[in-house]
């Protein structure tokens, strides 16, 4: 009976095995009979490519200068119209006069004294050395006339510099443009007592020309930096219309705390157009990659690992190579690794394929 029990068991194996390898075979047969994907082709060129980039970039005043009183007084005058364009030199305000030129008469006269008293002095040295030298007089009367010539000399140079403070005291009550441009609100009205607490009274900004600063992501500088020098065109796109500067200054280093790269350009504004203190995007040409791929971008396939294309091989067999990726716009990526001149890639039909499976070109650039 057992015997019997083990002939059926071995029978039963045998024919689930064979049935096993019949539906095998039938499934490589049924694959070995599928026809080809039909798909369309991108054929690679390796080129020179030109290109421009974009940044968000912060207009800023070429110059701004805070007006500020050098000196305490009353505000007597105020000489200009808040907003309007001012140049410099032209005087803005005038703080009370009356203290600094007395101060400045009463300096002017007590030098015009130590004048006259090193004057006399230095002639009665002049004839006292003279003397010594003829044995006419002691040393002692000599030595007291040299005292006196230099206390005289000193006290002229303590005059003069006094007077110099004085002159400087007064010409400071008369307030002066320090550079050219548009003159902002006064904080301080005819009247009013001027001290160091509120000695800022108004600001100038410069409108023309104009900054604009940018900053270059760590990834771009890693790219580009050698591409981006001083004296470098670029534009700025405001309402349609393109304005033309160049790149003035970059910066020695990475920001540390935004992992950027400084940039600023200088744009004339003589029409006043650009404003300052709004954002705008500034537009820098001249960027190159040399030997490089541009295939259209819905070739990519993203994968954890890496990004690859399917690449046609002889036979039409694919196979997936990983590239690498410089830029993507306007729907196409530049890619600086992972292809070769001549090589086929899938554009069409991606989401149906698998490595290995095989294709038939049905279309191509």
């Amino acid at each position: 009976m057992r015997s019997l029990a083990l002939s059926l068991v071995t029978v039963g194996l045998l024919f689930v095995g064979c049935s096993q390898e019949s539906n095998s075979k039938s499934a490589q047969a049924v694959q070995m009979q599928m026809p080809p994907m039909p798909v369309k082709a991108f054929e690679v060129h390796l080129q020179e490519m030109t290109f421009s980039k974009t940044y968000s970039a912060l207009l800023k005043p070429y110059k701004e200068v805070e007006v500020v009183a050098r000196v305490e007084g009353v505000l007597q005058t105020e000489n200009f119209v808040e907003g309007s364009y001012v140049k410099k030199g032209s005087v803005l305000y005038e703080i009370q006069k009356n203290e600094y030129r007395a101060a400045l008469d009463s300096a002017k006269a007590t030098k015009k004294k130590a004048q006259a008293n090193f004057d006399k002095v230095t002639k009665d040295y002049k004839r006292a050395e003279y003397l010594f030298n003829n044995k006419a007089i002691s040393q002692q009367q000599y030595d007291d006339l040299l005292y006196q010539y230099d206390d005289a000399k000193a006290t002229l140079e303590g005059a003069k510099a006094t007077l110099a403070k004085a002159q400087i005291e007064y010409d400071y009550t008369t307030i002066k443009a320090p550079i050219s441009g548009q003159i902002g609100i006064s904080r301080s009205d005819e009247g009013s007592y001027i001290s160091m607490q509120n000695a800022a009274l108004t600001t100038i900004t410069a409108l023309e020309p104009v900054y604009a600063e940018f900053s270059l992501p760590n990834s771009d500088v890693l790219k580009y930096r050698s591409q981006i020098k001083v004296g470098s065109k670029v534009s700025v796109i405001r309402g349609g219309d393109s304005y033309e500067g160049t790149i003035d200054f970059i910066a020695p280093k990475l920001d540390a705390k935004t992992d950027t790269l400084l940039v600023r350009a200088t744009f004339a504004n003589k029409k006043q157009d650009l404003v300052i203190g709004s954002f705008t995007e500034i537009k820098v040409d001249g960027f190159s990659f040399k030997n490089v791929a541009v295939i259209p971008q819905y070739a990519l396939i993203k994968t954890p690992a890496a990004v690859v294309v399917y690449v046609i091989q002889e036979g039409g067999a694919l196979a997936m190579k990983p590239v690498e990726i410089a830029l993507v716009k306007d729907g196409k990526a530049v890619i600086t690794s992972g292809l070769a001149e001549g090589d086929k890639i899938v554009v069409s039909n991606i989401a149906k394929l698998r490595p290995n499976s095989k294709v038939s070109i049905v279309d191509g650039n």
